[in-house]
């Protein structure tokens, strides 16, 4: 139950549930959602087609067909849902596929309407070898489509028109590529179009955030698992196996454990790796694309990154700025959104005051590009439906909500700056870097850490724990 409730949005709670066999016919189904059925015709459904029932699904965008090809459980938000002689609604689903004597045999899935305001990008999140139950408070994130190309980057800034044009360069060899960007920037957008841009369009592009996942998992995930690796495990396919051929996406590659870099070294080297558990040595052809929401000098001096893996990893580099740099391009991200939340709720805007986009110019901008559309969603929510004008007066609660809560953020660093930091932080901050060194110097290796620092190794496992460093 605590797994169902951290993953539909803290809600704990379902309004649906669907099960399907192979053929992908519909064997039950209770949907307690009246916007996607009534209790006469969820009996009519049974024994249907389940694409045959959701006429805006296909093999490529239901998370319970991809759940049975995958043979992983898969799980989505923001997923369109739109039934015969129902209205169209945004869902939050889980598929989780059936097996039988270690064959699949179907589908459950559990799904709840989502909260339009609630709702971010579409993830994806594959639970590839984790035997329930799992931790969590963590968030586990796969897509295995990209739908983005460079015609979908808007750059009128030269800086940021440089770096669209570096996509070309980069698709067209299989050098590993490096991403630099603030959150919120989109460097996924970026990683996706590269892949789009390059011979391997067709075949898979799988995106893993590194920061969601704890270490054992994050390495099963990525190489995959032997049967017996560990109580309960089975024989699966890794991400760098489901991506063979295509590209892999790792975003918040600094919050990769170092040891775990290390195994990644080998890949970037000569494309072979084991699976967790496994004696035998695999070989993938796989492009990878990392990304960082750090400095990378900043990233390599703290020990978040091993510096002979950033070096390999950034033979290619894109560098993303971040939108306050790029205000050139915020009129043309307010014409694209409103153009495409239009749509969204049902609107007729044609127009944008000019007042508006120069409020908006001269924000900062913290959450980059994320933030902006975060805003325009809100103006198009409320402004008038009878309206062609998206005004200033439409977002200004808002703005200012914004302004007053960066305004308390300027004041918290200007006093920091004055009074520097407690003792304590201070003391606990130069202790982080020492043992952040010392294991990028040791390659992970806590044991040799200790000797080197002097301290009990049970001292510096506990020390690393509080710190989260591995």
């Amino acid at each position: 139950m605590e797994l169902i409730k951290k993953l539909f949005h803290e809600k704990g709670y379902i309004d649906g549930i669907t099960i399907i066999n192979l053929e992908g016919e519909i064997l039950f189904t209770a949907k307690l959602n009246g916007k996607l059925s009534n209790e006469e015709n969820a009996g009519q459904m049974v024994g249907k087609k389940f694409l045959d029932v959701y006429e805006n699904l296909d093999p490529e965008n239901s998370t319970m067909l991809k759940a049975m090809e995958l043979g992983v459980p898969l799980y989505v938000e923001n997923q369109l849902l739109k039934s015969k002689g129902q209205e169209e609604i945004r869902i939050t689903s889980l598929s989780i596929p059936i097996k039988s004597r270690n064959r699949i045999v179907g589908v459950i899935d559990l799904s709840m309407e989502e909260n339009r305001e609630e709702l971010d990008d579409k993830d994806w999140i594959d639970l590839n070898a984790v035997a329930f139950p799992i931790d969590s408070s963590h968030k586990l994130v796969s897509r295995s489509m990209a739908s983005f190309t460079m015609e979908d980057i808007i750059a009128v800034d030269e800086k940021m028109r440089q770096a669209k044009e570096y996509i070309k360069i980069v698709a067209a060899c299989d050098l590993p590529v490096m991403i630099y960007g603030e959150t919120g920037t989109g460097k996924e957008v970026f990683a996706q179009s590269i892949h789009n841009a390059s011979a391997r369009k067709d075949k898979p592009f799988i995106a893993q955030n590194c920061a969601a996942l704890p270490d054992t998992l994050l390495e099963s995930i990525l190489f995959g698992t032997s049967k017996g690796a560990f109580t309960g495990a089975t024989e699966n396919k890794g991400l760098f196996e489901l991506a063979d051929g295509g590209t892999l996406f790792l975003d918040e590659i600094n919050s990769m454990p170092l040891n775990l870099q290390s195994k990644l070294l080998r890949v970037l080297q000569d494309g072979s790796f084991r699976s967790l558990g496994s004696k035998e040595t695999k070989k993938v052809n796989v492009k990878i694309i990392a990304a960082l929401n750090t400095e990378p000098v900043k990233a390599i001096q703290e020990g978040q990154i091993r510096r002979d893996i950033y070096y390999r990893l950034s033979m290619m580099s894109i560098t993303i700025p971040p939108l306050r740099e790029r205000k050139k391009d915020i009129p043309h991200f307010i014409k694209f959104y409103v153009n495409k939340h239009n749509e969204t709720f049902h609107k007729k805007v044609q127009y944008v005051s000019k007042e508006l986009i120069a409020r908006l110019e001269e924000y900062d901008w913290p959450g980059n590009v994320r933030e902006l559309e975060h805003m325009i969603v809100y103006g198009m929510s409320v402004v008038n439906e009878n309206s062609n004008t998206l005004n200033f007066e439409d977002i200004e609660v808002r703005f200012r909500e914004l302004g007053r809560t960066a305004g308390k953020a300027e004041v918290r660093q200007e006093e920091g700056d004055a009074v520097c930091k407690s003792l304590k932080s201070a003391v606990e901050e130069y202790e982080q870097g020492i043992i952040r060194r010392t294991l990028r110097k040791t390659g992970g290796n806590i044991s040799e850490a200790a000797k080197l620092l002097d301290v009990p190794r049970q001292t510096l496992q506990r020390k690393v724990k509080q710190y989260r460093i591995l």
